[in-house]
């Protein structure tokens, strides 16, 4: 069996790595409610994941997908040079495309392109998890995937000036075939939450803050009349 990678078709036709994707893409509908009308840019982890549905509500989609270590799809780019204008998209989904693509500067590309006011949602790989045994067995590399755990990433989002707004682990916390099987134990799974299969990290590009100037004063010079002012001999007697 040949050697498989992050972006193989193989990897992401397994069906568990499929239930948790499908699970990740039920939060991202909430999520593009909210925007006003506008742009959003969908980055999936495969061109095989593309038939998963992705509902941006009323948002219009470009998708990407990862081909190695470049993007194609909509437009062919590399990760660390996006073909968009600057604040180009009200959202952005970039799911799983971080675990599978080591360019530095992607986490700053897609703070670029996002508005200000706008949603980047990162899924990604839990590293923490049982999973990573998994996928490393799945994927048969030397050394085990180099997953960002979320604070890393966290700390990534904020030099990019993006703001980290919310956490939350889904998939269950061993390989499932199950749509939602991270809810399947109750109490126990919410204990065991921090070690679910995947994360989804919520940032926010804030507002521009303006900054109202305070206004100059202006110091007017007056000028005495010779009746107003008097002589010294004036002011003395009176």
């Amino acid at each position: 069996m040949p050697a498989l990678s992050l972006a193989n078709e193989s990897l992401y036709a397994l069906p568990q790595i499929r239930a948790v994707l499908r699970e990740e893409l039920g939060f991202l509908r909430e999520h593009a409610a909210r925007q006003p009308a506008g742009r959003a840019l969908l980055l999936r982890p495969h061109a095989t994941t593309r038939d998963l549905d992705a509902d941006v509500a009323h948002l219009a989609a470009t998708e990407l997908h990862v081909e190695r270590d470049r993007l194609g799809g909509d437009v062919a780019c590399t990760p660390g040079a996006l073909p968009f204008e600057d604040a180009a998209f009200q959202l952005v989904l970039a799911q799983h495309a971080g675990d599978a693509l080591p360019d530095e500067a992607f986490a700053g590309e897609l703070a670029r392109v996002l508005a200000p006011g706008g949603v980047l949602l990162w899924n990604a790989f839990n590293p923490w998890s049982p999973w990573l045994a998994w996928i490393h067995w799945q994927t048969r590399r030397v050394a085990a995937p180099q997953f960002a755990n979320a604070q890393t990433q966290r700390r990534r989002f904020l030099r990019a000036k993006l703001t980290p707004v919310s956490l939350r682990y889904v998939g269950a916390c061993w390989p499932s075939r199950r749509d939602g099987a991270a809810g399947a134990d109750g109490a126990r799974s919410r204990l065991l939450t921090p070690l679910r299969g995947a994360y989804l990290l919520v940032a926010r590009k804030q507002h521009a803050a303006l900054i109202p100037m305070r206004p100059r004063r202006k110091h007017a010079s007056v000028a005495f009349g010779a009746r107003l002012a008097g002589t010294p001999s004036q002011r003395a007697s009176a």
